[in-house]
């Protein structure tokens, strides 16, 4: 994982990614943020698929190095969430990580050896804490805007208009408990069709330093849902500095 994600990751692992399997009625008007987050949610997922997901999803992620160069690493995912099973198999720098999390089996653990100077590193992401650290990472990440319906996100009332890149978004804001440690994130979506095409997180006391920003590139129809195949990762600074980019390949088991 890259290491600029830990502090998103620590955020993420303590969320339940609790999705209702009741939708609550789509509302005729917008007027506030958890109407248009309704309205987000019937177009990338009008049938209530997300929470019986079940796919593998081979990702291979470049990531840009402080030090000069690309840093290319490869995961497969499978997921079944109706039955409540993950699995990971991930490849990086030549090391191999196997993990499984489903009612009865819980592990993650190194097919390869780990070299003593990356021990400490890989201590975090072993056994059944780590595998279940990023089932609720990819989780999050893959089932937004669907997941901004759990009872853990406390949705801003206001809908803000923000613009990125040239183009006008219609934006919410959304926090985590507790307030005092986690970082707001801000959520972008298109104007005519209220799609979700981008994601920020920033610092708490100034929403220009710090975070990132996570574009969704590319949808993609996965089982009548609306899935980004590309999810770009960028610096929260002047240039928009990339950090990584991950192409995102989905295959029906």
């Amino acid at each position: 994982m890259h290491s600029k994600f830990l502090f998103l990751l620590l955020i993420l692992t303590t969320l339940s990614c609790r999705s209702t399997s009741k939708r609550p009625s789509l509302p005729a008007e917008i007027t506030t943020a958890k109407d248009l987050i309704l309205h987000a949610v019937a177009y990338h997922d009008p049938n209530g698929n997300w929470i019986k997901f079940k796919s593998n999803i081979e990702i291979k992620t470049d990531l840009w190095k402080k030090e000069g160069g690309i840093e290319k690493s490869e995961r497969t995912l499978f997921f079944d969430r109706s039955q409540h099973i993950f699995k990971m198999h991930s490849t990086r720098n030549g090391i191999e990580l196997k993990g499984e999390i489903n009612q009865d089996t819980c592990y993650n653990k190194a097919l390869s050896e780990i070299p003593a100077e990356q021990a400490e590193k890989f201590k975090s992401v072993l056994g059944c804490k780590g595998i279940t650290f990023y089932k609720d990472y990819f989780t999050y990440l893959f089932g937004l805007p669907m997941n901004l319906l759990d009872t853990d996100a406390i949705i801003d009332h206001k809908i803000m208009e923000r613009t990125y890149k040239g183009v006008k978004y219609d934006v919410v804001k959304v926090n985590y408990k507790p307030l005092d440690k986690k970082r707001p994130w801000y959520f972008y979506f298109n104007k005519k069709n209220h799609a979700f095409e981008l994601c920020k997180f920033t610092s708490r006391e100034d929403e220009n330093k710090g975070g990132e920003y996570i574009i969704y590139n590319h949808q993609k129809n996965i089982q009548d849902m609306k899935l980004s195949s590309q999810i770009v990762w960028l610096y929260n600074t002047p240039n928009l500095d990339t950090l990584a980019v991950e192409d995102l390949f989905f295959t029906k088991n």
